[in-house]
């Protein structure tokens, strides 16, 4: 469990979140949605230690956020990542980079960490491609690898910046459909995302943010007058074309 309570936080004066108490139960797929600039990034870089708190406090499984990142990691979907894929670098390699914090420094991979890698891999549907340079992968493939590297790193939490920003719409919706599945094993899901067709779909749980919380609960609560305070009066729900 997640727990969030009395959260502040500015950026050279300007407040980009305020009063954000917000508490995520294990074993949720959680959305994160708001417009742009409403501090939907920045509330996971605070979740994930990125950036420190400067009001509030967060706790994740019943000990302080900063204890708990001492013994424990998120899996991480950054939104843009630099990737030079020209490099000669296999899918297999890329996985292989989730175990860097669980691995001592200069110490040999063995065995049991190409294992590991493979079944993340093949979790996500692309073992078959582990060996495959990332030159040659679609971007729905690449997004399955670093989906993989995510998983490998063990963490029972996953968060996910806007994974479908670089996707056509049936690799999203397929891609969609894997995190159920992976959420169905026991994972809780965080994700950020402006696609609410999609959302509504398949996650369970919605967080509404516009620099403060408009709601934080079950999808099927979550009416319009909730959505327009959110994104504004002009708001439309509309079907997006990829």
């Amino acid at each position: 469990m997640i727990e969030i309570q009395n959260l502040d936080y500015s950026i050279k004066g300007k407040s980009i979140l305020e009063d954000i108490n917000l508490t995520i139960p294990d074993g949720q797929f959680v959305a994160i949605i708001g417009p742009n600039g409403a501090g939907k990034s920045s509330l996971i870089k605070i979740l994930l230690g990125i950036w420190e708190i400067q009001k509030g406090e967060i706790s994740i499984d019943g000990i302080s956020q900063a204890a708990w990142l001492k013994a424990n990691s998120f899996g991480y979907l950054p939104q843009h990542e630099e990737f030079d894929r020209s490099f000669p670098a296999t899918a297999m390699d890329i996985v292989l980079m989730g175990l860097a914090g669980t691995i001592p420094l200069a110490a040999r991979l063995k065995t049991r960490h190409k294992e590991e890698a493979m079944a993340a891999l093949d979790k996500t549907g692309v073992a078959h491609l582990a060996k495959d340079l990332i030159a040659k992968l679609s971007g729905g493939e690449f997004q399955r690898v670093l989906l993989a590297r995510a998983i490998v790193s063990r963490s029972k939490y996953l968060i996910l910046d806007e994974p479908e920003a670089s996707l056509d719409r049936p690799s999203v919706q397929s891609f969609f459909t894997l995190l159920k599945s992976i959420n169905e094993t026991g994972h809780t899901i965080i994700t950020i995302s402006h696609d609410l067709n999609i959302l509504s779909e398949y996650c369970s749980f919605l967080v509404c943010l516009n620099h403060r919380l408009h709601c934080h609960n079950h999808t099927d609560l979550v009416s319009a007058e909730i959505i327009r305070n959110t994104f504004g009066e002009s708001v439309r729900i509309i079907e997006k074309d990829y």
